[in-house]
């Protein structure tokens, strides 16, 4: 398809860009291939989902197509319901890495750049004027820092709240490192021709945007069916070329060469902007703080140095479906650089902020055909082994996690240990479970820490002895079917009850009621080992589950029903106090504090 990128220009003496979409007006043909997408891939996103919840989650998808997110990733961004400001999607993003309410933003050193998503997403109607003026409400009020956070939380729901805290308290944080903010308003819809008055409203909404943080830009675009399926359509397949130095050395089914400077940058980048899905394999993240990524810095900066700068690197490795080797280039499919993350970010740095280059100085690169699983697991922690990363960052590849997987695939339940895998494989979404869900629902449910699980999404696994707490090879498979059930249950339910269930609850309990759904079924609490392997799962009904939410929604009301209360462990102590089935008194004897680990389940 031949769609223009759209005109943009900078009006003098302003710090916002104006961004105007293609003039042409979209075929009926673009509408319709759309809801043929949606309808072929609506499965993709959940079970039952309406056209216009499929098309939510399609905009975010296609929107954030560069940031290479998980499936999980975009699902927490999903805000729509009452209450919502005209946003139905928001995402904030550092550097480029999607910040969560645990994330440490102390790791992230100038240069910052903070990115703000906000997504509204309508299938039916056209781009209307009362969904802009919704939006210049809602967002300058959201962003601004000094807002009165008493009165938001009177006109607008929980999660969309959530998100814009973890905004404002990130600026203010991030102020030292002077961070370059841009906010991203897109206005997506399936329009087939223009509104002149909704396109009149876009500087006023940019402006008003853009003065509630000092330099920041407000990127306001309407994104109609033509631009949405040019987006789309975009493969996910990438086919990218690398030249080498000379020639390369070639064995079985591996290349090691020498790669210019620039040509490995050009390599990693679309229109100068780092391609996320070639680092998704990578067991750490950028660290642009550390001592050795100051070094690589400084060694690039080094104009003229005798010493090459692959003599003082240890190179890049980079897997691949295939490679092919011809007229001094390797070009391969699917890459995925397993090891070097720094100096690809470091590179990345050097010639994006203007740096020379010098056509003599090169990069060491390994390519590596591998379709193994666990062949391509030994290579990503080995290449990953040799830098002091602790063993909580490379758990994915391990043996016990393989289990699991092989063990859940037998019972219909696709484990996402791997990024996206079996979602990108076309697997059912209400069957799949990722790394990181599962780890929360055996806090919850094993360790009855779901505090903790509400709390810490992504770090519950950063430490060594939580890990193990989760994850001793000794414990009996069958306690991940029945945790992976349990959450599988609690979702569908609230995915049913979306409309009527307040965000809330929905955000908050949802670990707190797996756990509670466990003494249910078990009919007694604490449960140990021998007894939460034998649960039965598909016993539950909606009237189950709806007499303990009811049950917990009730005691979080006492106790104030705010974010901040579901992330105590005091509140997992009231829900155990005032549990609904008996508490065994052996068990009770056995048990430990409600704030440290439950025993372990052996198999």
């Amino acid at each position: 398809m031949n769609g223009s990128r759209g005109l943009r220009w900078r009006r003098p003496d302003s710090n916002v860009a104006f961004n105007f979409q293609p003039d042409r007006v979209s075929p009926m043909s673009d509408d319709i291939l759309i809801r043929t997408i949606l309808q072929k891939n609506k499965s993709r996103y959940g079970v039952n989902l309406s056209d216009s919840d499929a098309f939510e989650y399609f905009c975010a998808e296609t929107v954030l197509k560069p940031y290479a997110l998980t499936f999980d990733d975009i699902e927490k961004g999903l805000v729509d319901g009452k209450n919502d400001g005209g946003i139905d999607s928001v995402y904030f993003f550092v550097n480029r890495s999607l910040i969560a309410i645990d994330t440490d933003l102390a790791n992230f050193k100038s240069p910052v750049t903070v990115d703000l998503y906000i997504i509204q997403s309508k299938i039916d109607g056209g781009f209307a004027e009362t969904a802009m003026t919704r939006l210049q409400t809602a967002i300058p009020r959201l962003i601004a820092l000094d807002t009165d956070t008493s009165t938001l939380a009177k006109l607008y729901k929980s999660d969309v709240l959530e998100v814009f805290e973890m905004y404002r308290e990130g600026l203010k944080e991030l102020a030292g490192e002077f961070p370059a903010v841009t906010v991203h308003v897109i206005y997506a819809n399936l329009a087939t021709a223009r509104n002149n008055k909704v396109e009149a409203m876009i500087p006023a909404l940019e402006t008003a945007i853009a003065n509630k943080f000092p330099k920041s830009t407000c990127k306001v675009e309407l994104w109609n069916a033509a631009k949405l399926y040019e987006e789309a359509q975009k493969q996910n397949i990438l086919v990218k070329q690398l030249p080498f130095v000379k020639q390369a050395i070639s064995h079985g089914k591996g290349y090691v060469f020498l790669a210019g400077l620039k040509d490995y940058y050009e390599f990693i980048t679309d229109n100068g902007k780092l391609i996320d899905s070639l680092f998704e394999f990578n067991v750490r993240d950028y660290q642009s703080a550390a001592s050795v990524n100051k070094e690589i810095a400084a060694t690039l900066q080094t104009a003229g140095d005798e010493a090459d700068f692959w003599w003082l690197n240890n190179g890049i490795t980079i897997l691949a479906e295939t490679a092919q080797a011809q007229d001094n280039r390797l070009t391969i499919k699917n890459p995925l650089v397993v090891n070097g993350l720094q100096t690809s970010h470091e590179i990345h740095r050097f010639f994006a902020g203007g740096g020379a280059d010098e056509k003599e100085r090169s990069v060491q690169v390994r390519v590596l055909e591998i379709d193994d699983e666990t062949r391509r697991d030994r290579v990503i922690k080995a290449t990953n082994s040799q830098t002091g990363i602790k063993p909580a960052s490379l758990h994915a590849t391990e043996p016990f996690q393989r289990k699991i997987e092989d063990f859940l695939l037998q019972l219909g339940i696709f484990y996402d240990r791997r990024k996206d895998y079996w979602r990108n494989k076309g697997m059912p979404a209400d069957k799949i479970i990722g790394i990181e869900r599962l780890a929360q629902s055996v806090m919850s449910v094993s360790l009855e820490r779901p505090h903790d699980a509400r709390a810490r999404p992504t770090t519950i696994m950063k430490d060594d002895d939580e890990y193990q707490a989760l994850f001793a090879d000794t414990t009996d498979l069958k306690i991940y079917q029945i945790c992976a059930e349990l959450y599988f249950a609690v979702d569908a339910y609230f995915k049913k009850g979306s409309k009527t269930i307040d965000a809330i609850y929905r955000n908050n309990l949802r670990y707190h009621l797996m756990m509670q759904l466990a003494w249910e079924l078990n009919g007694s609490r604490p449960i140990h080992g021998a007894a939460l392997k034998l649960l039965k799962v598909g016993t539950l009904t909606d009237a189950n589950i709806k007499k303990v939410l009811d049950h917990t929604i009730a005691e979080f009301d006492k106790y104030g029903a705010t974010d901040k209360a579901a992330k105590t462990d005091a509140f997992t102590v009231t829900l155990q106090k005032a549990s609904l089935v008996k508490t065994s008194t052996l068990a009770a004897q056995a048990a430990p504090a409600a704030s440290a680990p439950a025993a372990q389940p052996k198999s």
